[in-house]
């Protein structure tokens, strides 16, 4: 099979640091492999011929098919123009960082399995071949030093051929003789910047958002002391807790894989990757190679689906190592780590510790908190720091709480490399705050809800630990009564007692979280392009990583154009270079300043930014394209508000109805714009502006927008009025959430200390379902996460642990279908006058956690555990 030369390559210019200009590229895979240009297509879309509705995933029959959509998929052979045969790539890692790196060792290979390249420190001395640009520490362990983090290879092998390969890693993997180790070693750890710290007093009227920047941090410290010590003088009942979550492994689908080809005649730099950041990992790779004895003047990726991501591979550096080992093949240069590699390398959770203290008043007031939240990011920097930042600032979860100390910070250790998977931070945080008020409300003696109630947060009410105002309505208030009227929570003493003659202990609790999505200040691209026989296309800079992004999006052109993509280009972000937007803030900041942004591919964020920026793509070409079109066909000029789709047709009042193709095709004979690029910008709100279309002036939540007759010929459209939100609302942290409540029910044998967990309730609040099928399976996943979560997985970060290169599944623990109960998820209605959709991603997995920390209290007589995995020894040694 061969890559379709018709598939665009759409290249940008980076300047490096030396002055050199360097080509980067995107080829993104899934247009070609969802393509519907390569077979007759019938006038709908197959997998959601119905506007607004899916049959099956947009790449489901790729999947199911097995078609090559996954970098692992891929040989040398099956790319146009690249050589037939490839080499191997193996690392020598380092199983230890406690120890100096004396040498290694390959004399237990025969001659006919000797790599035919070795690359290690030395080779990129002498090749002038620098660090990645998103890294702290170095590609290898140095001789005469120890490791800079577990795994740290101290050098990169190359084979011939992958029966070589193969049967050299057969020799080289666990093999203790490899790699000499010298004298012990201590290490000093130390702080990633930037760390953070949030103070709030309204007494003193005193916050992040609020107080003049210039004396926010002279002040902090002594507010926040004054709100310790009224927390220490014990005026109020206090109640804290110490907790610890261990670092957690995403548990992809498949490791990390790809092909790296360096062509030296062309200079170019060739790559083949499931990644999360097609842009950020060739600009990185590119940084390599600036002023190498290697030149490279284009770098160019095939970017496949990465077959799970969701934060495992926001920052990953495998595409680093890959592209810096390439010059020294002679073929093309595969690598497919292994589970046991990935194991030992790949990003993990952060191992997170962190203490709170609540102050909760007889009457059941929250007057005060105090929280620290420290994550171990492990010997490369990646978005840890900013984990520990969404700790903070989720510390209060569903509550106003007036008096607020939160701090975090990350550290630099040798230790498993920390990543943003699994919540963000957020969970940590929610985990803290509802088992503490699970055990204010049984130790004053009121009921838990009444507790909750009596704090909620709410759309103008309350503020966060910044002091940002609430922006949303968060449901909360109907979310608890849906929670106390269930009857797993009604009838949770009668079932206690009916376990309880069973032999088992039995218990309920309930959490609440509010996961935030999106960050201060969000910029977002979408674009739709109509072909000439009508079909779809959607671009987007989004990536899906197996959260059904792709069929999410896929939908979003049926709001205004009545029918769904045929095909979905994702990974984009150089077409939206035609809007000529400036990546360079402005000072001062002139009144209709946008600055470009494509947001990130994080799991939580395609339903609400990037979906809706496909959908004003949509608005316009119905504006300026298709209504106009339709018409002349009509004879009369219709407004917008006149028309709607219904049955693929274009209807106004009584006159007759228009097919999509018969509109299509006289957009194009009329030679009218047939793509639309948006570009959208968040802050609390969305910035708009006025646009001057055929059909009259309209405006729009968007500010920019260009189009053309295709993805190459695009200008802008002349833009008037806009209006940015306010500038305060860039301090707000997080303005966007979606809330989540469950209850737990759990069992455990007091003969062994197994828990089983019996059901799980959810109570979503999720605005509009764009899929409710992919927001069911997101749920789903998300509940079998958190029960792994608390009960299972953990990976020790010493040499007990992956670090040491021997762990497979054979010992980690993850949940399988026999751990996973009874679910019920109920999705909230969207509030009143609510249009979008929230962005989930893990809001369901979130509240799970404390549920069943408060659901085993209940069932051990009020027994806490703050440090998971809770196992069966724990829950034994807690009985005797």
């Amino acid at each position: 099979m061969e890559i379709s030369p018709k598939v665009t390559r759409r290249v940008f210019l980076k300047l490096l640091a030396s002055g050199a200009t360097v080509s980067l590229s995107v080829t993104s895979l899934s247009s070609w492999a969802l393509s519907s240009d390569r077979a007759s297509v019938p006038d709908t879309p197959e997998w959601a011929p119905e506007a607004g509705k899916a049959r099956w995933r947009i790449d489901g029959m790729p999947k199911v098919l097995g078609q090559k959509i996954y970098a692992r998929d891929f040989k040398a052979r099956d790319i146009e123009g690249w050589p037939q045969e490839e080499n191997f790539l193996y690392a020598l890692r380092c199983d230890r960082y406690d120890q100096i790196v004396s040498s290694y060792d390959l004399s237990m290979l025969p001659a006919e399995l000797q790599p035919l390249a070795i690359v290690n420190a030395e080779a990129l001395v002498v090749n002038n071949m620098k660090l990645a640009s998103n890294m702290n520490s170095q590609f290898f362990a140095q001789r005469g030093k120890a490791a800079e983090f577990f795994g740290q290879p101290v050098a990169m092998l190359i084979f011939a051929n992958f029966d070589v390969y193969r049967r050299a890693v057969k020799i080289l993997q666990f093999n203790p003789a490899v790699i000499q180790y010298g004298a012990k070693v201590t290490s000093q750890d130390t702080v990633y910047t930037p760390s953070f710290n949030y103070v709030r007093d309204d007494a003193e009227k005193f916050n992040y958002v609020y107080t003049d920047s210039t004396t926010y941090n002279n002040q902090e410290a002594a507010v926040a002391k004054n709100i310790q010590a009224e927390i220490a003088s014990k005026t109020w009942p206090t109640f804290s807790g110490s907790f610890y979550t261990p670092v957690i492994d995403p548990m992809f689908m498949e490791p990390e894989s790809g092909m790296a080809w360096y062509d030296t005649g062309a200079q170019q730099l060739n790559l083949v990757l499931g990644t999360q950041s097609p842009m950020g990992d060739i600009t990185d790779c590119a940084s390599i190679f600036d002023g190498s004895k290697f030149p490279v003047q284009n770098v160019d990726l095939l970017s496949c689906y990465p077959g799970g991501g969701f934060g495992g591979r926001d920052q990953s550096y495998f595409s680093e190592y890959l592209a810096m080992a390439a010059p020294f093949a002679k073929k093309p240069l595969r690598w497919a780590q292994n589970r046991f590699e990935q194991f030992q390398v790949g990003l993990k959770r952060c191992e997170s510790t962190f203490t709170e203290t609540l102050a909760v008043d007889k009457d059941g007031t929250i007057q005060a908190i105090d929280c620290n939240f420290v994550m171990n990011g492990g010997g490369q920097k990646n978005l840890s720091p900013y984990v520990a930042q969404l700790a903070a600032l989720s510390s209060m979860s569903c509550y106003n709480i007036p008096r607020a100390v939160a701090t975090a910070s990350c550290t630099h250790t040798p230790q498993l490399m920390g990543g943003s998977q699994r919540g963000f931070g957020g969970p940590q945080a929610f985990m803290a705050i509802e088992t503490l008020l699970d055990e204010a409300a049984q130790i004053l003696k009121i009921d838990p809800f009444t507790l909750r109630r009596k704090n909620l947060l709410g759309k103008d009410h309350g503020a966060t630990v910044t002091g940002a105002p609430i922006l949303q309505d968060l449901q909360l208030h109907e979310m608890l009564d849906k929670l106390e009227r269930h009857p797993l929570w009604k009838d949770r003493f009668q079932t206690q007692q009916r376990k309880k003659q069973q032999g088992l202990l039995y218990g309920v609790g309930f959490a609440l979280s509010n996961e935030a999505y999106g960050t201060s200040g969000d910029g977002m691209f979408g674009a739709i392009q109509i072909n000439e026989n009508g079909k779809v296309t959607v671009y987007t800079p989004y990536i899906d990583m197996g959260n059904g992004a792709a069929t999410a999006l896929g939908l979003a052109p049926s709001a205004y154009l009545g029918r769904n993509a045929n095909n979905i280009d994702m990974g984009v972000t150089e077409l939206f270079d035609a809007l000529n937007l400036t990546t360079q803030i402005a000072t001062p900041v002139p009144s209709n300043y946008v600055l470009k942004g494509s947001g990130s591919a994080s799991a939580c964020l395609g339903a609400f930014y990037q979906f809706h920026v496909v959908e004003q793509a949509g608005l316009a070409l119905l504006l300026q394209s298709l209504l106009p079109a339709a018409n002349t066909l009509w004879g009369s000029a219709q407004p917008a508000s006149a028309i709607k789709w219904k049955d693929n047709h274009l209807h106004a009042g009584n006159l007759p109805p228009l097919a999509w193709t018969t509109l299509v095709k006289q957009a194009w004979r009329m030679r009218l714009p047939m793509v639309a690029v948006t570009h959208a910008s968040y802050v609390g709100g969305f910035a708009t502006a006025q646009f001057a279309f055929d059909t009259g002036a309209a405006t729009l939540q968007s500010d920019y927008i260009a189009m053309g007759p295709s993805t190459n010929r695009l200008e802008a459209l002349v833009r008037s009025n806009l209006n940015n939100p306010p500038a305060i609302n860039g301090k707000f942290g997080r303005t966007t959430y979606a809330p989540c409540g469950s209850l737990v029910a759990a069992s455990i044998d007091p003969q062994n200390g197994k828990v089983t967990i019996d059901d799980v309730i959810s109570v979503l609040s999720a605005g509009v379902q764009h899929c409710p099928q992919i927001v069911s399976g997101q749920s789903q996943g998300a509940v079998a996460m958190a029960i792994g979560n608390v009960l299972l997985e953990q990976c020790p970060n010493n040499e007990t642990g992956p670090g040491n290169g021997t762990w497979n599944l054979n010992k980690y623990s993850i949940a399988r279908s026999t751990d996973i109960p009874r679910q019920e998820l109920i999705v909230m209605a969207p509030a009143p006058g609510e249009t979008t959709a929230r962005g989930i991603a893990e809001a369901v997995m979130c509240p799970i956690a404390p549920s069943i920390l408060n659901a085993l209290a209940m069932a051990t007589g009020g027994k806490r555990y703050t440090n998971t995995p809770v196992t069966s020894q724990i829950i034994l040694e807690s009985l005797k």
